[in-house]
């Protein structure tokens, strides 16, 4: 009889900061074993500005994460936590960038328009501005999660 694996749980989220536009969460699938889990863990501590922590622990201290990764808040009227932990939880693998303004970046042409706006915020602060077309602005968070309207700003 052979040793059944041992489950990775309750999950983890790898926590990509290295580049000042934008933080990367992506969440560890539950189904790893501890081998492959240990391996991941020596990955990530060998990379500066990438950290790994358990889903229940980042869960708690979400507000800290987004809180602390945003430069320039275009977005206050979102609440963007519920929407990013739901992502993290439900898309196991799969990279979701919060931008240095709050925005939400999935596709590469999000993670480009987060660099080119956030070197534009460097050299001039007051010259970068929210787009005023949802529909247009590339990392608008309700563009990719499912976001609620604080009913402070409603």
């Amino acid at each position: 009889m052979t040793a059944m694996p041992v489950i990775a749980a309750p999950g983890y989220v790898i926590i990509d900061a290295s580049k000042p536009n934008v933080t990367v969460y992506t969440s560890v699938p539950k189904s790893l074993t501890s081998a492959d889990l240990d391996k991941i863990r020596a990955e990530v501590s060998a990379q500066a500005g990438v950290s790994i922590e358990a889903w229940e622990a980042f869960k708690n201290n979400v507000n800290l994460h987004v809180e602390a990764k945003i430069k320039k808040n275009e977005y206050p009227e979102l609440i963007l936590k519920e929407g990013l932990l739901a992502f993290i939880e439900k898309f196991e693998g799969i990279p979701l960038g919060l931008t240095w303004n709050g925005g939400i970046a999935f596709t590469y042409n999000d993670y480009i328009h987060a660099k080119r706006t956030y070197q534009a915020y460097l050299e001039k602060p007051d010259s970068v501005a929210r787009i005023s077309d949802r529909n247009r602005d590339p990392v608008h968070p309700g563009n990719h999660l499912e976001v609620q309207v604080s009913s402070k700003l409603k």
